[in-house]
């Protein structure tokens, strides 16, 4: 087989969507959020207007798709952001305030609140001290928005493909990338080059409120789940 990657367009959403919920339909992660959500146990959705905003930034996102060649089918996908790339977004002065500071500062959680919301909130805040860190005004950078391959076409190169096409941007404008990665994800991210920075450990039981999850029609734990942040530094040019 062989594919191609190429810019997506609005017409790809119900597919990249198919993509999503098959590649995610084994992610503890995802599957305990979705069964609090009120999914039926053992299943995941993902929202097709989950991806319309991206297509109206094409200045801010780089969308892309695998395709095969024979077929046309779409095989995998990618999102990747372009941080400051317009250069809207100078250095802060020494002792300003970051403007993201307000809407990214940690919210209290309602006195009803679930264990499952403790999770959430963990998860939000994590990824919005990250962001801050990595995302710095006054540089550019890019980071992966989202990727998935369908599961039937995995091990085939399609993920590594989709990440060059970003890597190269990188190389090409001399900044990194960053992406936070799910279990499923990160030693994908490993291989074709970037380098782990930080991590978020969680013990999924202490947020299950004593459901167990069903796999294969066996109860069992939850277990451990590692979100992983990594980052590609750019080749040098020579």
């Amino acid at each position: 087989m062989t594919f191609s990657v190429v810019p997506a367009v609005k017409e790809d959403i119900p597919r990249f969507s198919e993509i999503s919920i098959a590649a995610f339909t084994n992610d503890t992660n995802t599957l305990i959020k979705a069964q609090a959500d009120g999914l039926p146990l053992g299943t995941v959705f993902m929202n097709n207007d989950g991806w319309l905003p991206y297509f109206d930034l094409p200045d801010k996102v780089v969308i892309v798709k695998a395709v095969d060649d024979d077929t046309g089918k779409i095989l995998g996908m990618c999102a990747w952001g372009k941080w400051n790339f317009d250069g809207s977004k100078p250095a802060l002065v020494d002792g300003a305030k970051d403007p993201r500071e307000e809407d990214y500062r940690p919210q209290p959680l309602p006195a009803d609140h679930k264990p499952i919301d403790v999770l959430k909130k963990i998860c939000h805040d994590n990824m919005n001290e990250w962001q801050m860190k990595l995302n710095q005004y006054g540089r550019k950078n890019m980071y992966i928005i989202g990727i998935s391959v369908d599961p039937v076409e995995q091990g085939k190169g399609v993920g590594k493909a989709l990440l060059r096409y970003g890597q190269d941007m990188c190389d090409e404008h001399q900044c990194f990338a960053w992406v936070h990665g799910s279990m499923a994800g990160a030693p994908v991210f490993l291989k074709a080059g970037f380098k782990e920075i930080g991590k978020l450990e969680l013990n999924l039981d202490d947020y299950a409120d004593g459901v167990k999850w069903v796999k294969d029609g066996k109860e069992q734990d939850w277990g451990t789940y590692t979100f992983r942040y990594c980052m590609y530094e750019p080749k040098p040019r020579t």
